[in-house]
């Protein structure tokens, strides 16, 4: 189940970090849609529990739509000239494909995050927690 609201987050997060640390190293877009997507699956496990298909997924859609934003971002830099077109459109499949393998490696990352961090969610934990404590 995609969940609509973290990949929002994790998108914005992404677009945010790609650009600001493209301009300081050549891995920082990658960084970038790492953490982003590592953020946006997080946020997702911390509603419902993901499977790692699940969490992996939400790091894939943001990786794509990050790649988006960058091209037309590119694009938008380059005045909008049909010249430039046909290369940020091969461009678009190399760093599109490249984003949707760092974007299900940071979803991974980010459930494996959420399991040693985040809340249990085994049933008998949830009930001895609820619990009052007994003293005798």
């Amino acid at each position: 189940m995609i969940d609509k609201k973290s990949v929002i987050i994790g998108l914005i997060i992404s677009v945010v970090l790609v650009v600001s640390l493209g301009y300081v190293a050549v891995a920082g877009p990658f960084i970038g849609v790492l953490v982003g997507s590592l953020i946006a699956s997080y946020l997702a496990n911390n509603k419902n529990r993901l499977k790692v298909v699940e969490s992996a997924l939400q790091g894939i859609i943001v990786g794509i739509f990050t790649g988006i934003v960058q091209i037309l971002i590119l694009y938008a830099k380059s005045g909008f000239e049909g010249s430039i077109a046909g290369i940020l459109i091969i461009g678009a499949g190399v760093i599109i494909g490249a984003y949707i393998i760092i974007g299900a490696l940071g979803g991974l990352v980010g459930t494996l995050v959420h399991v040693k961090f985040g809340k249990s969610y085994k049933r008998s934990d949830m009930e001895l927690e609820d619990q009052p404590e007994q003293k005798n």
